[in-house]
């Protein structure tokens, strides 16, 4: 038997492919940056090397490389030196870094999905608690305040302020308390099927896949667009 979305009381988000995403591109945006410390790239072949990478690193260590300010900075480090010293003869890294790490954390280079912000106020409005659960740094809840996103959620979980990150169980539960329901009461969703998808099953929560992309579909639950989730219905309800 399936029921409305209403029948949840909670719904936790991703953020990164989720609700928001680079604008421009990343690689557009690390191309622009290089140019001012000597370094000519192509933005496409620089956007495909770092999805490359990402994907790679952040599969293989998503729970180990989100946990403290300091380790999440060096894993970027070390993520955007490989994807230069790929594309191109690296030249003066370390302000490039810098410059670049400080950009990614203003909403300027940040852009809300289209959908989102009408597909918030109505799950606003439906009384829904909303929070955000994502593997990302500190500086989460200022890109949200600058994009206008913050004053939807009940509460913002960025994976390093609390020192544990997707899939794992514990940043779930946590969610769970901070919205003060139970498992079955919550719905998550994310862009991620290890991270977000089967990360948030394994812990008990209902979990669908925002997935935008054409082409093949995943082989779990999922939605083209947030506002899907309006008349979302449980699939598979929890004991």
């Amino acid at each position: 038997m399936t029921s409305s979305s209403a029948s949840y009381r909670a719904i936790f988000f991703d953020a990164g492919g989720t609700l928001l995403k680079p604008q421009p591109s990343v690689g557009e945006v690390y191309a622009r940056v290089a140019e001012k410390y000597d370094m000519s790239v192509d933005h496409q072949e620089v956007e495909r090397v770092f999805r490359q990478k990402f994907t790679q690193r952040d599969h293989a260590a998503a729970s180990l490389s989100h946990t403290t300010p300091k380790e999440e900075k060096a894993w970027w480090h070390s993520l955007v030196l490989e994807v230069f010293q790929t594309v191109t003869m690296v030249k003066n890294f370390e302000p490039f870094f810098e410059e670049l790490y400080d950009l990614f954390a203003r909403g300027e280079v940040w852009t809300v999905y289209p959908e989102v912000f009408a597909m918030l106020a109505s799950l606003k409005e439906k009384k829904m608690i909303l929070g955000v659960v994502s593997n990302w740094d500190t500086r989460l809840p200022q890109i949200c305040d600058q994009l206008k996103l913050a004053s939807f959620f009940d509460f913002i979980i960025a994976s390093v302020a609390v020192g544990v990150a997707k899939p794992e169980a514990g940043i779930f539960k946590l969610a769970l308390e901070r919205a003060g329901v139970r498992k079955h009461e919550a719905l998550h969703v994310g862009d991620s099927i290890e991270n977000d998808y089967l990360g948030a099953k394994r812990a008990g929560l209902d979990a669908v896949l925002i997935h935008r992309e054409a082409g093949e579909p995943p082989q779990v639950p999922f939605i083209r667009s947030l506002s899907e989730l309006l008349t979302w219905s449980k699939r598979t309800p929890a004991d």
